[in-house]
């Protein structure tokens, strides 16, 4: 056996659970249905998991993630990653959500901030 060369190993992929918070394939903008009362289909939806920083892992693992349009997620004014306000919004119902099963202190020593 030539270890000069080792077999490459693949790496383990990350189990990404589906969002808790919207159905899977739902192909409208939570926002949009949230804010504007707009519950029509979107052709490009990006997903944006709700936590971010440090926190980022656990909204993957916990599914706290939605689909939103380009002006609900990057563009604009309303934006989540330009509107702090829209951006609590979401924190508050990932929340809300997650302490249906969970509780509040399970909540707080994941992300360690009370949105509600």
């Amino acid at each position: 056996m030539n270890m000069m060369f080792p077999k490459p190993t693949k790496k383990k992929r990350k189990k990404h659970k589906k969002s808790i918070m919207q159905p899977k394939g739902d192909r409208r903008c939570y926002l949009c249905m949230l804010l504007d009362g707009d519950f029509t289909y979107k052709p490009y939806l990006e997903e944006h998991h709700v936590l971010f920083g440090n926190t980022h892992a656990f909204a993957e693992a916990e599914g706290l993630k939605v689909n939103l349009c380009l002006d609900h997620h990057r563009n604009g004014p309303a934006a989540v990653h330009n509107n702090a306000k829209n951006a609590r919004i979401l924190m508050e119902r990932a929340q809300e959500v997650y302490e249906r099963t969970h509780t509040r202190e399970e909540w707080m020593k994941n992300v360690g901030k009370n949105y509600l």
